[in-house]
């Protein structure tokens, strides 16, 4: 009968007390969820204890009380590896504890001592009882090392299994799919956050061994006495080894019996530090490093244990399975970076067993270390608080968050090669477009992804309210029309509806809006809408010290590619945020960093509906993220961040439009990247730039606007309703479908629309966007300067000041503003006068002139007929036109004005003639620079002599924008 099998009986559980040896509760617990786990599970169970409070005596147990016939036992190290074997063998501490006869025959352990690189080797370790192993020496993962017979183990017990995830770690695991699997951790947790396979069993943290007895005070010594020197960080290691050596020898004269742990980062440091104790103290050390031999180790190891040495100088090494609780001070010349090793490297120095023994000491010099965002290395760090409460959290996050996982147990349509793929491996980017739904969403309907997306993942919780999908869509390669190259790209999608909010978040590693609307659309039955601006805001509540580091503000008053939204980036760039831009600006998107319960967080959001964080988080964190999101969005409260974000005004939402539409304007990212807008004209496939096509307003009333994009070779009417859903729309079936395509990504301009709505811009200078009203500042601008205003004798010219080109009938009139117009420009200065009056026009009148310099200027000519037969101060006469104008901006590209010029007069489009020059004059004068613009408003119902305040202001406002986009002021032809 197998050795433990056989022994079985003999294994007792005594209970330590003050008098006789035995288990501590601890060691007990942690035995008996072993055999509960086994009972009905055959996972791996994982055994989260602290270093020093008896893992090997439960590791050794174990084999006992699962009766094993074979034990093989995985350890990260040569020494660790010495250290388990020699106990086992000898059943050492398992009889210290009286758990077992101090009779009982040993059992046949071996330690391997170098590679398996033979399969009759495998088969030799049938005669034993126990393999203790380091897995170089036996993965087959590793060169050389055949596979092992898959029935050569049946109980596995991983020491330090933190490194379990490891490629050559899982090899070896997956050897012996059905031997039962223990692993021993004292951190349950990485630093890169990989899965340690397996289900908690027993979790025994720092602070409930602090409660217990098992761990001493840890205290801290900040070392911050330096010497002054050119060299500041030898000042720094020089102060750190004099202290420790003081220390030492004031624990020595208290009759403690300590030894000193020097520890830092590098062999390159280590050999340095050896030279530096050397000079500068008395201390007798010793260097440890990874290629040391195991017999100098265990040398060194022996002169300690003799007190011919006070200490030892490592680099990372001896954290993990090493036992020598004398050492009890700590000289720390690079701190650890990661929680788990941080608080396994203290673990070495907080136990209490042993005699002559006190508190532990570490020292280091204020180097502000971050561990998980806190400073242990910094004044006044009490540590024997913040270790056992910051081991806990972790290891209590960690159980929640397999038990969180856990709960996604309805698969959806998973292929068989991703059946055992972990969410616990997931680390979305925090990343959330967030959509108000009418009614509770059920999270068991199944996305629509397309034709184009295979869903090959699925994974629903009911409990959580969300569920995740892994996508994959197979398409050729933009570069080239060869068909055998194909790319094959995998995308993640998240859902999480929060039902308090009616909010649902998707985060997805495929981010086209078109394509969150279309799946939602499909899930839901209608079309979802997005979140204003206003209430996105909301996400910045309970911020603390915020800082901003990119800020978007938005025009009230323009509609231009240059100064239609301004961005500011720095490291603090929100104090450049004046009162001033109060008046001018809206707010726009938002990105920076603050303290939310006293972690550094960061945070951006947008107009689109969009929140973000610059972070990965774990499934359960980001969809704990999302549903903090939706409490703070909830809560109608206006969100206060103490900086000066706050002067920037936000929308208020509507269900009527207050005033007339005046223009459209794209969202920002469209002049950032502008799309191509695809479609079929005649039925043929055309593409061009979105930017290259005009947008106008058609007419406008309080439901809303309708809209037109016209530009070569389409003409295409779109739908506004503000109070609607999905707000716009084609105007009919009729009207010619638009694609709008992002590189690879393609989706209708509609859809593209209801999540990034347009600016439409109102005859009183406040904005719409979505159902949000932005109003017109409150303080005025500056008059016009009437200098800017030029009168004409219309009267004089035979003009009737009412007819901008053609009377009610359609019937061209030699007394129209525009033909007397054509007359006035037709003169030698000008070298080009086009004349481009009709829909889709840049301007009126295009006018080119050669300048001294050999560039040339451009002046755009915008008419519009007076509201009465004589001159007044009529709000509707300066509106439009000054409307016309500041959007013509968009046009000030000089080459592409006249390309766009002569292609509407080749179609035929407006009046689109020449009254001065030709087409090969004017292509010329396009090569020509410098290039400046100007613009002149011809409006007879303009009186100079005459002009109110509020119509000064209107023009005022025109040019300065004007002004600002790098163009000449803003020049009136009025009446006298």
């Amino acid at each position: 009968m197998p050795y433990f099998s056989d022994n079985y009986l003999k294994l007792t559980f005594p209970l330590a007390n003050d008098e006789t040896p035995g288990f501590r509760e601890a060691q007990r617990g942690a035995l008996f969820a072993v055999g509960s786990h086994f009972s009905g599970r055959n996972d791996a169970a994982i055994i989260t204890m602290p270093t020093g409070t008896g893992k090997t005596a439960v590791l050794q147990a174990s084999a006992f009380l699962l009766q094993a016939s074979r034990v093989l036992v995985l350890t990260p190290s040569r020494l660790v590896r010495e250290q388990i074997a020699d106990d086992f063998r000898k059943l050492g501490v398992l009889k210290r504890l009286g758990a077992l006869p101090a009779d009982l025959p040993e059992p046949n352990v071996m330690a391997t001592s170098g590679r398996i690189t033979d399969p009759l080797q495998w088969e030799g370790l049938r005669e034993l009882d126990v393999v203790v192993a380091t897995v170089p020496s036996v993965s087959p993962h590793m060169e050389q090392i055949p596979v092992p017979p898959a029935d050569l183990f049946d109980l596995i017990l991983v020491d330090e299994a933190h490194h379990s995830p490891a490629a050559s770690w899982t090899a070896t695991l997956d050897m012996f799919k059905d031997a039962r699997r223990v692993l021993f951790t004292a951190t349950p947790f990485r630093r890169d956050d990989r899965e340690i396979l397996g289900r908690f069993a027993y979790t025994y943290d720092l602070k409930r061994a602090y409660q217990d007895g098992v761990f001493g005070h840890i205290q801290f010594q900040l070392v911050d006495q330096i010497p002054p020197g050119e060299n500041r960080q030898q000042m720094e290691d020089i102060a750190v080894a004099q202290a420790a050596e003081r220390k030492l020898a004031a624990d020595r004269a208290q009759g403690l019996d300590h030894l000193l742990m020097v520890r830092t980062d590098s062999k390159k440091r280590a050999t340095e530090l050896v030279h530096l104790y050397e000079t500068h103290t008395q201390l007798r050390l010793k260097l440890i490093q990874g290629n040391h031999s195991l017999g100098y180790v265990k040398r060194v190891l022996a002169n300690l244990a003799a007190n011919e040495l006070d200490g030892i100088i490592c680099v990372n090494m001896l954290g993990e399975g090493f036992d020598m609780p004398r050492l009890k001070i700590a000289a720390v010349h690079s701190p650890h970076r990661s929680l788990a090793v941080t608080l396994q490297f203290i673990g070495r120095f907080a136990r209490t067993a042993g005699e002559r023994l006190g508190n532990a000491t570490f020292l280091a010099t204020a180097s502000g270390v971050k561990v998980e965002a806190e400073k242990l290395y910094s004044a006044g760090a009490v540590w024997s608080d913040i270790i056992p409460n910051l081991s806990a959290a972790r290891v209590q996050r960690e159980v929640e968050a397999r038990e969180f996982v856990e709960t996604f147990g309805h698969d959806v349509g998973t292929i068989p090669d991703l059946s055992d793929m972990s969410l616990y491996s997931l680390s979305p980017y925090a990343h959330v477009k967030i959509y108000r739904l009418r009614e509770a969403f059920d999270i068991n309907a199944v996305p629509n992804f397309g034709v184009d997306r295979e869903q090959i993942f699925g994974r629903v919780s009911e409990d959580t309210n969300s569920s995740v999908y892994v996508t994959r869509m197979r398409s050729p390669v933009p570069w080239s029309t060869d068909d055998s190259l194909i790319d094959v790209e995998y995308d993640l999608f998240i859902f999480y509806f929060d039902p308090d909010s009616s909010l649902l978040f998707i985060c997805a590693s495929s981010r086209g809006d078109g394509l969150y609307r279309r799946i939602v659309r499909d899930l839901v039955g209608y079309d979802p809408k997005i979140l204003g601006l206003s209430e996105l805001n909301r996400a910045l509540k309970e911020l603390e010290q915020a800082r901003f580091y990119n800020v978007g503000m938005r025009n009230r008053q323009q509609s231009s590619l240059t100064e239609s939204y301004r961005m500011l980036t720095g490291s603090h760039v929100d104090e450049a945020i004046r009162a001033e831009d109060a008046r001018l600006f809206h707010r726009g998107h938002c990105f920076g960093s603050a303290i939310e319960n006293g972690n550094e967080v960061t945070i951006g959001l947008s107009s689109a509906s969009k929140i973000w964080s610059n972070t990965s988080f774990s499934l359960p964190e980001l969809l704990g993220w999302c549903k903090n999101l939706a409490r703070k969005i909830l809560d109608e409260r206006a969100a206060v961040t103490g900086s000066n974000l706050d002067l920037l005004q936000m929308g208020e939402i509507i269900d009527a439009v207050p005033a007339r539409v005046l223009w459209a304007e794209w969202d920002k990212d469209i002049y950032i990247d502008p799309p191509l807008a695809r479609f079929e004209t005649d039925g043929r496939p055309a593409e061009d730039s979105l930017t290259q096509f005009s947008l106008d307003v058609e007419q406008s009333d309080a439901r809303g606007a309708r809209l037109v994009l016209e530009g070569p070779g389409l003409e295409t009417r779109i739908e506004f309703r503000i109070a609607e859903s999905p707000q716009f729309s084609y105007l009919s079936d009729e009207q010619t479908k638009v694609e709008l395509a992002f590189g690879r990504r393609a989706e209708d301009i509609v859809d593209y629309l209801n999540d990034n709505p347009l600016n439409l811009m109102l005859d009183d200078w406040s904005r719409v966007c979505g159902d949000e009203h932005f109003p017109t500042p409150a303080d005025p601008y500056n008059p016009f300067d009437p200098q800017q205003i030029r009168a004409i004798d219309w009267q004089g010219g035979g003009v009737d000041i009412r007819v901008e080109y053609a009377d009610n009938h359609g019937r061209v009139l030699d007394s129209s503003i525009q033909l007397f117009l054509a007359r006035q420009l037709d003169i030698n200065e000008n070298a080009v006068v086009f004349w481009d009056h009709g829909s889709g026009e840049a301007a009126d009148f295009i006018v080119l002139r050669p300048s001294a310099d050999d560039g040339v200027d451009v002046t755009l000519f915008h008419c519009k007929g007076a509201g009465g037969a004589q001159p007044g101060n009529r709000v509707d006469d300066v509106y439009e036109v000054c409307a016309q104008a500041v959007k013509s901006m968009i046009w000030c590209d000089l080459p592409r004005l006249v390309d766009r010029s002569l292609d509407r007069m080749r179609r035929r489009k407006g009046v689109g003639r020449l009254v001065r020059g030709d087409e090969a004059l004017m292509l010329e004068l396009a090569t020509r620079r410098p290039v400046r613009f100007g613009m002149v408003v011809v409006q007879p119902g303009i009186s100079r002599g005459n002009l109110e305040p509020r119509l000064a202001e209107v023009l005022a406002a025109s040019s300065y924008y004007l002004v600002r986009g790098g163009h000449q002021q803003l020049e009136v032809w009025a009446s006298e």
